[in-house]
């Protein structure tokens, strides 16, 4: 399924991604991301992945219920197992199986709202937002390691790709 497929190349970009990272650099805190690090942003994308892997057998969805593992964070290596894991993992997801998602969209302790979603709808979102970071990734690279190879669509969205082709073609 094409929904399937996006999702892995984008986990594949990202594998590609944190194999070429130093340490060093993947974890150091950037002024422009506020003293977040490339790592963070990495580690957010995978735990949203894995949120909707491991809560989505139980019928619902939380992003916020996290768990914010550091060393994801800090270690290209275990982002690359991590992401790994996800990639294969995909293929156990019933992509119509209905959720329940619970979001709370206050900055304060508030009961979480709900609604219903499903599985593929979800897999959509999490593209999405892994796109979103791989564009601040994309900027924190060029700024911290301008020889690092980045692929040309790395962080851009499908339908920027295919406007870009259409105006081009």
């Amino acid at each position: 399924m094409a929904l399937l497929d996006a999702n892995r190349t984008v986990i594949d970009r990202l594998i590609a991604f944190v194999q070429q990272m130093p340490q060093e650099n993947y974890q150091q805190p950037l002024s422009i991301f506020n003293g977040s690090s490339l790592g963070e942003h990495t580690r957010h994308i995978i735990e949203f992945y894995q949120c909707l892997m491991v809560q989505s057998s139980n019928g619902f969805v939380s992003y916020d219920l996290r768990e914010r593992k550091s060393e994801l964070q800090l270690n290209p290596l275990a982002a690359k197992a991590a992401l790994q894991g996800i990639w294969s993992g995909l293929e156990n997801l019933k992509l119509d199986k209905e959720l329940v998602l619970e979001v709370n969209p206050h900055n304060q302790d508030t009961a979480p709202q709900q609604m219903t979603t499903n599985v593929a709808r979800e897999l959509h979102y999490l593209l999405d937002h892994a796109i979103h970071h791989m564009a601040l990734i994309k900027i924190g690279v060029q700024i911290t390691l301008p020889n690092l190879h980045l692929p040309a669509d790395f962080g851009v969205a499908p339908s920027t790709i295919r406007s870009r082709t259409a105006v081009v073609g």
